[in-house]
């Protein structure tokens, strides 16, 4: 039964894809089972407890047994985190149909993810779920670049932007710059996994035969890259 649900709610994403999705970006959506609520309310605890985690980690000597225990918790916590992100990547495109025509559609796809991995980030239960949480960010993001886009096509336009403007333009170019500053390897392995270059999201097996690592290899790539993201995307204040 649940596998039939599922079937028809995959069915029903598909058929409302934009032309200009790739097909891979389709797929990876497709593929990507939904969460039920209790999958979906274990993953944000346990998010929680892996940011909690590295802020302890970050701010306080710890014994080796807690140490390892705060570890367990970080790496759980960037798995949800990351598991969250791919079943809520349909959420993208969806957004982003709204505002087709404003900016190239997979330059919108692409800022988006950015909105849909810093909502995974910085989600706070007292905005409601995270559904509507991840929407708003994704939403937030795809609007911020739409606007920078136009005050840069109007000739003489004031160059003074709101500061909410102007902290979406730094996490943009802090998200440029921290992907610049990583090893070579962990930035391919984080733009194939979110598709951050060509809005193509790939499996860590298939990250793993394109980059002849295996999958473990890759998680751990993935994971440390992440954390060097969060890194530079975190100082920025949380929005609801």
């Amino acid at each position: 039964m649940r596998t039939a649900r599922a079937s028809r709610s995959r069915r029903s994403r598909s058929s409302g894809a934009h032309p200009a999705l790739p097909a891979s970006y389709q797929e990876i959506i497709e593929r990507t089972p939904s969460l039920d609520p209790a999958e979906e309310a274990l993953l944000l605890e346990r998010a929680a407890l892996g940011t909690a985690a590295t802020r302890t980690l970050a701010k306080t000597a710890v014994s080796p047994t807690l140490r390892a225990d705060l570890e367990a918790r970080v790496k759980a916590g960037q798995y949800s985190k990351e598991r969250l992100v791919l079943a809520y990547l349909r959420i993208v495109p969806e957004v982003v149909t709204a505002y087709s025509g404003r900016l190239p559609f997979m330059d919108l796809v692409q800022e988006g993810n950015v909105g849909l991995v810093r909502a995974a980030e910085n989600y706070d239960p007292s905005h409601g779920t995270f559904a509507a949480f991840a929407t708003r960010w994704v939403r937030r993001s795809v609007v911020r670049a739409i606007a920078a886009g136009a005050r840069a096509d109007v000739p003489g336009q004031d160059s003074g932007t709101p500061d909410s403007d102007a902290e979406q333009s730094v996490l943009r170019r802090r998200v440029r710059q921290a992907l610049a500053h990583l090893d070579s390897v962990e930035a391919r392995v984080l733009e194939l996994r979110f598709g951050l270059v060509d809005g193509t999201a790939r499996t860590l097996d298939e990250i793993g035969r394109r980059l002849n690592l295996t999958r473990d290899r890759v998680q751990q790539i993935l994971e440390h890259a992440l954390g060097r993201l969060r890194d530079v995307v975190a100082p920025l204040p949380a929005a609801a």
